[in-house]
């Protein structure tokens, strides 16, 4: 009787010792966030933490939402799809997510920009839509003709022009068939030496319209326009080469039709984009 009443003692001992151990160890947990999941926020515009700040401060990298979002973006672990709003072709990869109109695939240049300005006087947003997709003197002109293609072979574009630095200015072919290599100023943010903007001469002697001449070469102006000054001037007929080009005989604008037809009409004002601006003179419309 004694032993079985000093065992029942020893039991209710090692049981209040469990219960004062279990409460201590109990409230000393401190609830962690579960995994995963993203602050408050990370999915609404103008937020401090709106994940497009996340993904600025770590170098667009979009390959760690598929760990959880899938491979393409569809919900994966988490069941939530990117796709919902990220609704162009290539989803979050598509050009327009970090740059251009988000709400608009065809339009993948400032406005706006990585710092989502708007304004065209900011370096990042400037003349891009001038360039691009108003350009009524030429052709639009392509991403790398003045911005370096730095993809790896085998690396997909959207990684691998932002492992470096998209923003660089390394004028292509078209841009540089001047005279000498077209030049980006950072410090005043202008274009020099390109042949978009005068940078060329054509030499007499290589003219079968020689009659056109009144020098041994016509020229451009070679015009230095200033990237984010978006005010209609720099783009304006006679700035990047004279009303006529210098070495051309004399002639009014209104008179460019008689042997540039096809090219300007009775205004001078360019009817056929491809036709300008193209690395070729095209003198009687098309030839």
């Amino acid at each position: 009787m004694k032993s079985k009443f000093i065992i029942i003692i020893y039991a209710l001992l090692i049981l209040g010792i469990a219960a004062v151990g279990c409460s201590d160890i109990e409230s000393d947990i401190t609830s962690n966030e579960s995994v995963g999941v993203h602050p408050d926020g990370f999915g609404k515009p103008g937020s401090d933490v709106f994940h497009s700040a996340w993904f600025k401060v770590n170098n667009w990298e979009l390959r760690e939402c598929q760990t959880c979002h899938a491979a393409d973006y569809s919900g994966g672990v988490t069941g939530e799809s990117c796709l919902t709003c990220h609704t162009g072709d290539n989803g979050p990869e598509s050009c327009n997510t970090c740059h251009g109109d988000f709400g608009d695939s065809d339009y993948i240049a400032p406005p706006q920009d990585l710092s989502d300005n708007t304004s065209t006087t900011a370096v990042g947003v400037g003349s891009h839509t001038s360039h691009i997709y108003m350009n009524s003197l030429m052709t639009r002109i392509s991403c790398f003709e003045c911005h370096e293609n730095q993809t790896p072979e085998g690396v997909r574009f959207v990684y691998g022009h932002i492992a470096g630095d998209g923003g660089t200015i390394s004028f292509g072919e078209f841009a540089s068939s001047g005279l000498s290599a077209p030049e980006y100023s950072y410090a005043d943010n202008t274009c020099s030496n390109t042949y978009c903007h005068g940078n060329f001469e054509l030499l007499k002697a290589d003219s079968e319209f020689q009659f056109a001449y009144t020098a041994d070469k016509m020229e451009g102006n070679n015009f230095t326009p200033r990237f984010n000054q978006v005010d209609d001037t720099q783009g304006a007929c006679g700035t990047c080469h004279g009303l006529p080009p210098t070495g051309h005989i004399p002639s009014e604008i209104n008179n460019c039709t008689n042997c540039h037809f096809g090219v300007v009409d009775a205004q001078g004002k360019i009817i056929d984009k491809t036709l300008h601006i193209n690395g070729q003179v095209n003198v009687y419309g098309s030839k």
